[in-house]
C-alpha cells in the first residue's frame, strides 16, 4: 500500500508505534517501521524539531509554523497491520487535536485494509 504521509503524522505515527508491547520479534518489527517512517537529519533541521526528557519519557516539539512536504510510504501487509494495530488499541485521541493527523490515516488505512472505520 501507498500511504502519503506528512511530517506530523509521520512523527505522531512514530511515537505511537513505540507504546506498542511484544516479544522480540515483534519490537523489532515495530523498530524496522518507525525506521521507515522517521524523519531524516534535514528534515528534522527544517522544521527546528527537538528532543528532550520529561519524567524519563522522551518529548519530541517542533515549530508549526515549519512544514515539510507529504511524502510517500510503500507499505506492506504486515506494517500496514501493525499500524491498524497501533490505532485501534491505543487507549485515547483528542478529537479535535489529533484529528488532522489522524483522520487522513485512518481513511487510508481503513479502505486498504477493507474493514469498517
Amino acid at each position: 500500500m501507498k500511504l502519503m504521509l506528512d511530517h506530523v503524522q509521520r512523527l505522531n505515527l512514530h511515537a505511537l508505534l513505540g507504546t506498542q508491547r511484544g516479544d522480540v520479534g515483534t519490537v523489532q518489527v515495530l523498530w524496522s517501521l518507525q525506521d521507515k517512517l522517521m524523519l531524516a537529519v534535514e528534515e528534522e533541521k527544517a522544521i527546528e524539531l527537538k528532543r528532550d526528557f520529561v519524567s524519563g519519557q522522551e518529548r519530541v516539539v517542533w515549530n508549526p509554523a515549519l512544514s515539510l512536504p507529504p511524502r510517500e510510504f510503500d507499505l506492506t501487509d504486515t506494517e500496514v497491520g501493525r499500524i491498524r494495530t497501533a490505532l485501534e488499541t491505543w487507549p485515547t485521541y483528542g478529537a479535535n487535536a489529533d484529528r488532522r493527523w489522524l483522520e487522513p490515516v485512518l481513511v487510508e488505512i481503513m479502505a486498504a485494509t477493507a474493514l469498517p472505520c
